[in-house]
């Protein structure tokens, strides 16, 4: 009996760390131990254009972005990115779908489940990894960069089908701290 309790735990270990490469699985663990994040960000747009601020991530699927010197601020749910006012009036709003954001905001994140991988490297103290949304027909793609020590996210670069360029740098990151819910309320006309 022992023996065949041997060879199924086995089994099932090995078919679930066979195709895990223990980088992902590293960065997957360390950000599903993330429920909230805050700090600043820098934006560079396809253009070159650079813009700043704040953000903020509250798990599950919410997400903001205050920039400094523009009027508008984003705010993102599960379903819907929303542009707001300084006030969180409503401007405009986009169904996100199927969306890289919507997936990396999810509450806890399977990177082999949800992205194909592209490519994973190590360079120069940071791991780039390079994923595809599964089953996704476009060309759209993401670069997250996390500290090779700390794991933390340091930038993401979002690849679309027409092989345009946004990059998301952050810094003074501060994580699982108490963020408001209040925080990301639309207002609606």
């Amino acid at each position: 009996m022992k023996p065949l309790i041997l060879s199924i735990f086995l089994f099932f270990f090995v078919v679930k760390n066979s195709s895990s490469d223990p980088i992902v699985s590293a960065i997957e663990d360390n950000w599903n131990q993330i429920k909230s994040m805050s700090g600043q960000f820098e934006q560079i747009d396809q253009e070159g254009n650079i813009f700043g601020g704040q953000f903020f991530f509250l798990k599950p699927f919410q997400s903001k972005f205050i920039y400094e010197g523009r009027e508008e601020d984003i705010i993102t749910n599960q379903s819907l990115m929303v542009v707001v006012d300084k006030e969180g009036r409503q401007i405009d709003s986009f169904h996100i779908g199927n969306s890289i954001l919507k997936k990396l905001l999810s509450e806890d994140i399977l990177i082999e489940n949800k992205f194909d991988i592209i490519s994973l490297k190590d360079d120069n103290n940071f791991y780039h990894l390079m994923l595809k949304v599964k089953d996704d027909k476009s060309d759209n793609q993401i670069k997250f960069v996390f500290d090779r020590q700390s794991l933390d996210l340091k930038k993401w670069e979002i690849y679309d089908e027409f092989e345009n360029k946004t990059v998301f740098k952050f810094t003074k990151i501060k994580k699982n701290i108490f963020i408001s819910k209040n925080l990301f309320v639309v207002k609606y006309n």
